[in-house]
C-alpha cells in the first residue's frame, strides 16, 4: 500500500514538472524573436479598446455604455474575450501542435491541453494590471465585489478548456473542427455583450433562451459584475445558469478527451 501510494506521488511529481516545463516552453515560444516582448500582452488590449472608443465616441457619438464608464466596459469585455478566445484556441490545437511530443513518449495527454493555458493566463494578469490601473485613472474605485472575480474567472476557464478539450480531440481526425474556431472567435465577439452591454438585449423575448445557448453572456456580465463598481445587470441566479453550464462543458470535455485520447497516436 506505501509503495502504490510513494509510485503515486512520484508520478504526479513527474506529472507537474513536465506541465511546467510545457507551459514555460509556451511562453518562451509566444514571444521569442520579438523586439517587445510580453509588452505585446499590453500593446493588442489597448489598442482593441481604443479602435472600439474611437467608434463610438467620435462615429456613434456613445459616451457611456449602460451609465458605465465605456472605457472599463469595453477594455473588461476585451480582458474576458481574450483570455477566452487564447485558451479556445491554444488548447484545441495544443495535441496537434505537440505531436511529435506525443507519438514518442507516453504520458497523461491532459497536460498539454492544460499547459496551453499559460499564456492566455500571463496575458490576463498583464491586462488585470492595466485595467486597474485605467479604473483607478478615471477615478472609479474598484468595490468588495472583486472578490467574486476568482470565481468568474475560474468558470471561465471551465468553459474555455472544456470546449477547447471537445475540439481537441475531434480536430485529431476531423480537421474541419480547426475551420470552425476562428468563426466561433471572430462572430461569438460580436454576439457575446463584449463591446456592449446585456442592457441591450436583456428585454428581448428570447433572452432567457440565450443564455442557455451562450454561457459567455452571463460569465462576462459576472466578470463585469466583480470588477465595475456599481455594475449589476443580470441576477445571481443568470451568473448560477452560466456557471453550471460552464462546469457542465468542462465535465463533457474531460469524458470526451478521455474517451478519444488512446487513439490520438493513430491520426498524426
Amino acid at each position: 500500500m506505501s509503495f502504490i501510494s510513494t509510485s503515486r506521488i512520484i508520478q504526479v511529481r513527474n506529472d507537474l514538472e513536465l506541465l511546467f516545463i510545457l507551459a514555460k516552453r509556451d511562453i518562451s515560444v509566444r514571444y521569442k524573436q520579438t523586439i517587445l516582448g510580453i509588452i505585446w500582452a499590453i500593446i493588442k488590449p489597448l489598442v482593441t479598446m481604443s479602435v472600439f472608443l474611437f467608434a463610438f465616441k467620435n462615429v456613434s457619438n456613445i459616451q457611456d455604455l449602460g451609465g458605465y464608464p465605456i472605457q472599463l466596459v469595453i477594455f473588461s469585455g476585451v480582458l474576458f474575450w481574450n483570455f477566452f478566445a487564447n485558451t479556445f484556441q491554444f488548447s484545441s490545437n495544443s495535441i496537434l501542435t505537440n505531436s511529435n511530443l506525443i507519438s514518442k513518449v507516453y504520458f497523461p495527454r491532459i497536460i498539454i491541453p492544460i499547459s496551453a493555458i499559460s499564456v492566455p493566463f500571463i496575458d490576463f494578469i498583464i491586462g488585470f494590471i492595466i485595467y486597474l490601473i485605467l479604473s483607478f485613472s478615471l477615478n472609479y474605485s474598484i468595490s468588495l465585489h472583486i472578490l467574486y472575480l476568482p470565481v468568474a474567472f475560474f468558470f471561465l476557464l471551465l468553459f474555455s478548456l472544456g470546449l477547447g478539450l471537445i475540439f481537441s480531440s475531434f480536430a485529431i481526425k476531423h480537421r474541419d473542427f480547426l475551420q470552425i474556431i476562428p468563426l466561433i472567435v471572430q462572430y461569438g465577439f460580436f454576439i457575446t455583450p463584449i463591446i456592449y452591454t446585456s442592457n441591450e438585449i436583456i428585454g428581448k423575448a428570447w433572452f432567457k433562451y440565450y443564455l442557455f445557448i451562450n454561457p459567455l453572456v452571463g460569465l462576462v456580465e459576472f466578470f463585469r459584475f466583480s470588477l465595475i463598481k456599481g455594475y449589476h445587470i443580470l441576477s445571481f441566479f443568470d451568473f448560477f445558469i452560466s456557471c453550471l453550464i460552464s462546469l457542465v462543458v468542462f465535465v463533457l470535455g474531460l469524458l470526451v478527451f478521455k474517451f478519444k485520447e488512446n487513439t490520438f497516436v493513430d491520426y498524426l
